[in-house]
């Protein structure tokens, strides 16, 4: 009895890591973005991407998600355009997975996931993961899963999870993004 009472308590004080607002359901009033995440833009040219939750049915319903669009005009310089949060408490030696589900519509390349571990003055990486890089032949109509692991190293302060898309060769394009997942791997 009392080793299944230990396991109990151990299995309920495990924490695991978790992403803000992962399935964008949560926006905020005022700017209609999803909260808990920041958004990448080149200063003072905010109208090359633009970022908004969007209606995208479900087996249970209409739920939101995350679509980033690159304008049609965009030049050609090369940006990330992304959604991105810190993380902390992750465990240093242990391997994750992050994942998310992704639409796209004009895209050339798949959106991506990237997992970068930095150390505690913010400004050495000490770790870096990046999803499957791979040219589009066309639209994904169906979701399709991302994903990438990583091990985090020993001083890892501070975990960023960054999901988007890059400009070069996607102008006009759009991602969906949904369904943002972290699990511990060991």
């Amino acid at each position: 009895m009392e080793i299944m009472l230990t396991m109990l308590l151990s299995f309920a004080t495990a924490v695991s890591p978790t992403v803000v607002n992962a399935d964008f359901e949560q926006k905020d009033a005022r700017t209609g973005l999803p909260t808990g995440w920041a958004f990448t833009s080149l200063p003072d040219r905010q109208h090359l991407v633009n970022y908004r939750t969007t209606q995208v049915a479900a087996e249970q319903g209409q739920t939101r998600a995350l679509s980033i669009t690159v304008a049609s005009d965009h030049p050609e310089h090369k940006v990330a355009y992304n959604i991105h949060q810190d993380l902390k408490g992750l465990t240093p030696g242990k391997s994750y997975r992050v994942s998310a589900r992704v639409c796209t519509r004009g895209l050339k390349t798949l959106p991506m996931i990237v997992v970068q571990c930095i150390d505690a003055s913010g400004s050495r990486f000490l770790g870096f993961a990046r999803s499957q890089q791979r040219e589009l032949p066309g639209d994904l109509d169906h979701w399709e899963q991302i994903q990438t692991d990583i091990v985090i190293p020993e001083g890892t302060s501070t975990v960023r999870l960054r999901i988007g898309i890059p400009s070069a060769g996607n102008a006009g394009g759009t991602a969906i993004i949904d369904d943002v997942n972290m699990v511990e791997m060991n």
